[in-house]
């Protein structure tokens, strides 16, 4: 190899913008921004959720570049555009859970914690518990109409599959083993949310993309998306690789822009 084509590669690794960096700057100045617009909160988690769910400048700053139509809401709309494209073919994973707008929880149903419902006098319940937003105790039951338990499961995490093992569960017929599945899956406070659409008539242009027409939880999914790329990041989780490298130009682009 001659000098000047070595000399090429060795500029050409240069010339590769540190967004990673880039990224942990913006979120140190918006960590500062909710410390003392939340001085209150005892953790981030507490922070993200106060942020997702009250008025604050951020939140409106979301709002006015959104709905805005001049040249600083494109360039807003277009970088939350390449966000989605980078996260859709980069796969991103937070605890096995996938980080992208195709499908992911913004925040956690406390509403349908505890199920239960009677079929031709069986009846069927479940019960999770959560603890600091984690669930650690999970309950299903299944008892006849002479109130003779035929299922009484328990266990420390919600696991679909760890029930679908248990030997009294492989002991109940067809209809009941749908049943309490049923209750099983709809006391799930982690179910996550599609932000594109198909709809035609309704929806929020961004990028080349077609997003659902709703703010509000458009901006809750987009802070729960970073908050979760910051965590990845802070917690040495992400290959720091070229295609990761182009998923946090538009993080960090978008998370400056907010803070403006």
């Amino acid at each position: 190899m001659n000098l000047y084509t070595e000399n090429e590669e060795k500029w050409k690794l240069l010339m590769e913008i540190d967004f990673f960096t880039h990224f942990v700057k913006a979120w140190v100045a918006f960590n500062a921004w909710y410390k003392n617009n939340f001085p209150d909160v005892d953790t981030d988690r507490t922070a993200i959720n106060k942020i997702k769910n009250n008025p604050n400048r951020v939140k409106s700053r979301f709002n006015s570049l959104i709905g805005g139509t001049n040249e600083e809401s494109e360039i807003f709309k277009n970088n939350l555009g390449q966000l989605h494209y980078f996260l859709l073919n980069n796969e991103i994973n937070n605890n096995d859970t996938r980080i992208y707008f195709e499908s992911f929880v913004v925040e956690l149903d406390r509403s349908c914690l505890e199920q239960r419902k009677e079929v031709r006098n069986i009846k069927y319940y479940v019960k999770l518990t959560l603890t600091k937003d984690k669930i650690t105790y999970v309950i299903a039951t299944v008892k006849n109409s002479s109130s003779n338990t035929l299922l009484n499961y328990n266990h420390s995490i919600y696991d679909i599959n760890h029930l679908l093992d248990d030997d009294n569960f492989k002991r109940l017929t067809d209809n009941q083993k749908d049943n309490i599945q049923a209750l099983y899956r709809e006391a799930n406070p982690k179910k996550p949310t599609c932000f594109l659409t198909t709809d035609e008539s309704n929806y929020i242009k961004i990028g080349s993309y077609k997003f659902i027409n709703d703010t509000e939880l458009l901006f809750k999914g987009l802070v729960e998306i970073l908050y979760n790329l910051r965590n990845v990041l802070f917690h040495g989780q992400i290959i720091p690789d070229k295609n990761t490298n182009q998923v946090y130009e538009p993080a960090y682009k978008i998370l400056k822009m907010l803070l403006q």
